[in-house]
């Protein structure tokens, strides 16, 4: 369907359509009075760290509130971006992305561009906006940079989330929901006095569900995809200290179990299986998908040879049948433990302005497992390369010599990846605001961040029982324990010191004007482990130099050339009689090479910016940084930088008349400089980037019952901080490079009317036209038969040119109490994944229809809601994933995450107070 079918059946659904009230709640549990002039109740934000009517806050902004969310059924953050003009969010990587300014990776050395608050605290991830509403009173969603008025800084956006408060009168609800797929989750809150002066509030979830969205060929496998078991626990204290102080105290504690993470699984591969010998992806070993293959000769697989998992029989990818189906033989298992969320504010009223202190502390344990190579290949043979020293000699040894030493080489597939992380973040904020009723009003703040991160990435081959050939790697490298192929860590210590202020002076009655300062330095500190061996004919160069036989070629005595050219000339190779640089190799076919040593990066004598180990230096013009360590085989970095900033905003909000408000704001945005951490690239540093951001704005009421807020936005994009990945010795790494200039244009626009009085309909539409108008030489290793190419005209990451998004609510005022049934459609452009716009980086445009009904008994005890999502039980897309690394292939294969199919289900809820 395009846009202007879409655009003309959204505005006849919009017409006809039962929905849910509109954006324009109020943040408590009861309405607010309406604005004068307007039947459109108000909805009360602090985006300006002020408590404003949303029509008064001169920023594009979108808010949420908990009574709107229950109506609307927005449970999760990808419902938030189906009604937020210009918000984008990946459940699978857990980023944010506003305008098509975001954050590329989940290296914890690369700053987000979106900043996150709960109740006014900097966290580092988003998923906490998605908790149920019981948990989550409001959430604000701030489009453009954000500094001057927030502690962390934001080049892209920043999203608000605000927990209910305890009350000073007893409360307490329960909730239940029931779904398809064993989905259960019951929710509990209670809150009240506890002394004079003294509150609490207590809530929280627990959270199941048995089937996954996803279904496992492989016989014996569990589904995936939202498969979870999770909760989340808040406990809060609210006090007042004498009559000038007021202290509130939070503790959050949640855990995830759950197969294939807490949304669909991290994506499907949309091609054929990938059948080249060598892993498309990683070089140095060979492709378990190759037992697959039935091609002939030395690409081939010895006939009967292919193993698979649990008897298996499928050879080709399923999922290009049926997307919600895959194969494989690990399942995808995220955990989060140890989380701990600890909050607190103090605020001091002094007669003219407030002293408020915002301080947190947060950690969690993060481990990801899963298939690396997305097949439940167990194991297959590559036949002996004819006129090698195996392929010769065979006859000889199966005529009875000893078959074992020359027997064709056997390739395990049981790739497995595991990723875990281990973060903990303590920020620090004082703000100083002013209080009076003066023309002028100002904020000042002093912000103070630090985070300690450590991550591991080993990927083992764990087919053969203790993997022997990984843990005593050959030619006398150092013992290899763990069995990893290749494992990469990296520690890294962030800390962010800003200053900041913002003034708004109100020069007339209709006429005010805003600029604000802040200047930010970042520091970032640490170090970096990798490991790699090599199990794959990438090896062989590396083998002939370690074996001395360099230099042997058509001619000689002995023919090493073609003798040793592959892997699968040596087979299973044991100790070779009468070939001394051989002789005592036992299984040298089967073996696996280090090659730690051959990826150490090779500079000139000024070394590498942001790598601080001293500089080694073997001729004039070639030095190295870091060092392989004898003991555990890892080359080992350290990194180290510095990066500061001024920016600021100006501003001028024009009032003429009641329910019309006019805005213009120019701001500049900054992220500090990111590593690429855990690599050990020739260049693991990529520079800040910056935005300038032009925007005007209107925010106006026409009449009583219609409400309109648009936007049109210019952003002059600098240094895109994107992550590339490039092959250096067979190893496909991630690297970061900087796009040099990008731009970011388009309109937003929120609509709400109210036609009649029980009848409430709403529009929520975006278009982000984005290019990269200026660019260097890039390699897509998912086409690299094309070489390094100009991405010029490319467009944004993660940035669908048009959105659309239609609820619509009739309610009836019964006896018993009301009724209200509720339409919601939303449809969404495409979009890519990184800088390359290419098809199999393209997640395809798609659209939803939800249906939802809700009724509330008179006296508001209880609440029972039914609803169904997808009721098409269409494909829809979150967002593109960086599609699968198959070098050999021209065109790619795609890389999906998928929303939901089709979700029904049933809320009870109740309230005993």
């Amino acid at each position: 369907m395009n846009l202007k079918h879409t655009l003309f059946a959204s505005g006849a659904l919009l017409a006809v359509s039962l929905g849910t009230t509109a954006h324009a709640q109020t943040a408590s549990s009861k309405p607010a009075a309406p604005a004068a002039g307007t039947t459109i109740e108000e909805l009360v934000v602090t985006a300006e760290k002020r408590e404003q009517s949303l029509q008064d806050v001169p920023v594009a902004i979108s808010a949420f509130t908990a009574k709107q969310r229950d109506v609307m059924g927005i449970t999760s953050i990808q419902d938030y971006t189906n009604f937020t003009p210009g918000l984008v969010y990946s459940s699978a990587t857990d980023r944010a992305s506003v305008r098509g300014i975001g954050r590329l990776t989940n290296i914890h050395a690369a700053d987000a561009a979106v900043a996150i608050y709960v109740d006014g605290l900097f966290t580092t991830s988003t998923v906490l906006a998605g908790a149920p509403p019981l948990l989550v009173d409001r959430v604000e969603v701030l489009r453009g940079p954000q500094g001057t008025l927030y502690g962390r800084n934001s080049i892209g956006g920043a999203i608000n989330i605000i927990s209910p408060k305890p009350t000073d009168h007893p409360y307490a609800e329960v909730r239940a929901i029931a779904e398809n797929f064993g989905y259960t989750n019951l929710q509990v809150a209670a809150s009240g006095p506890l002394a004079e002066g003294l509150r609490f509030r207590v809530a929280g979830y627990k959270l199941d569900q048995t089937e996954g969205y996803y279904k496992n060929v492989n016989r014996n496998m569990p589904t995936e995809g939202a498969k979870r078991n999770e909760y989340d626990w808040q406990f809060q204290l609210d006090a007042n200290l004498g009559e000038h102080v007021e202290a509130w105290l939070k503790y959050e504690t949640l855990r995830w179990d759950n197969r294939g993470g807490p949304g669909a699984r991290a994506g499907y591969l949309g091609g054929a299986y990938e059948t080249a010998l060598m892993d498309p992806a990683f070089t140095v070993i060979y492709n378990p998908a190759h037992g697959y293959s039935t091609a002939s000769g030395l690409a081939g697989v010895v006939p009967g040879s292919l193993q698979q998992f649990n008897g298996g029989t499928t050879t080709t990818n399923p999922a290009l049948n049926d997307a919600h189906t895959f194969n494989t033989n690990t399942p995808l298992h995220v955990r989060l433990t140890n989380t701990h969320l600890l909050s607190t504010t103090l605020v001091y009223h002094a007669p003219k302005f407030d002293v408020k202190y915002l301080g947190s502390h947060e950690n969690y344990d993060y481990d990801l497992t899963g298939d690396m190579d997305n097949t439940n290949v167990a194991s297959y043979q590559i036949p002996l390369a004819p006129g090698s020293i195996c392929g010769t000699l065979h006859g000889a040894f199966a005529a009875g010599l000893s078959p074992q030493d020359c027997a064709p080489l056997t390739v395990n597939g049981n790739n497995t990846y595991y990723y875990f992380e281990h973060p903990t973040w303590t920020s620090h904020e004082i703000n100083i605001t002013s209080t009076t009723d003066s023309p002028l009003q100002w904020i000042l703040g002093a912000y103070y961040f630090k985070e300690d991160y450590a991550a591991t990435v080993p990927t083992a081959n764990l087919a053969t029982a203790n993997s022997p050939q990984l843990q005593h790697p050959i030619l006398g490298a150092a013992a290899n324990p763990s069995g990893n192929w290749a494992t990469n860590e990296y520690s890294m210590t962030t800390e962010s010191k800003a200053l900041f202020g913002q003034l708004d002076w109100k020069a007339t009655e209709t006429l005010k004007f805003t600029a604000g300062l802040r200047y930010t330095k970042d520091h970032k500190y640490g170090s970096e482990a990798y490991r790699i061996l090599c199990y794959s004919d990438a090896c062989m160069p590396s083998l002939y130099t370690a074996l001395g036989l360099n230099g042997f070629g058509p001619g000689t005595a002995a023919n090493w050339g073609s003798l040793l050219g592959n892997l699968n000339a040596l087979g299973s190779l044991a100790p070779v009689l009468g070939i001394p640089a051989l002789a005592g190799l036992n299984g040298l076919g089967n073996g696996a090479l280090d090659i730690t040593g051959n990826l150490v990066p090779v500079t000139g004598p000024g070394g590498i910016k942001g790598v601080t180990d001293p500089v080694k230096c073997t001729t004039p013009t070639t030095c190295t940084q870091g060092a392989v360590d004898p003991k555990t085989g890892r080359f080992i970095r350290h990194l180290d930088d510095t990066s500061d900033a001024w920016t600021g905003t100006l501003g001028a909000q024009w009032d003429p008349s009641e329910g019309t408000m006019a805005y213009a704001r120019y701001s500049r945005g900054y992220k500090a400089f990111g590593f690429a951490a855990g690599s050990l690239l020739s260049q693991p540093e990529a520079k800040e980037e910056t935005v300038n951001a032009f925007e005007v704005g209107l925010k106006k009421n026409f009449g009583r019952n219609l409400q309109v807020n648009a936007a049109l936005f210019y952003l002059d994009y600098a240094n895109l901080q994107a992550p590339v990945t490039v092959v250096n010795n067979g190893i496909a790494a991630t690297q970061f490079i900087n796009v040099p200039k990008s731009r970011s244009d388009g309109l937003e626009l929120d609509v709400i009317w109210q036609p009649i009085d029980p009848l409430r309909l709403s529009l929520d539409y975006s278009f982000n036209d984005t290019e990269i108008t200026k660019s260097g030489l890039y390699t897509d290793v998912n086409n690299t038969g094309s070489g390094p190419v100009s991405v010029k005209g490319n467009k944004l990451p993660q940035a669908p040119r048009n959105k659309v998004a239609l609820n619509g609510t009739y309610t009836f005022n019964l006896d018993p109490g009301n009724l209200s049934l509720s339409a919601s459609y939303v449809w969404r452009d495409k979009a890519y994944a990184n800088i390359f716009t290419r098809s199999y980086n393209e997640a395809p445009s798609w659209d939803q229809f939800d249906l939802r009904a809700a009724f509330t008994d008179r006296d508001n005890k209880y609440t029972i809601i039914g609803y169904v999502k997808n009721v098409g039980d269409t494909k829809g897309y979150d967002a593109a994933i960086a599609a699968s690394q198959r070098i050999s292939t021209p065109t790619g294969a795609p890389n999906f995450e998928l929303t939901p199919p089709r979700t029904y289900g049933v809320e009870l809820q109740y309230r005993f107070f």
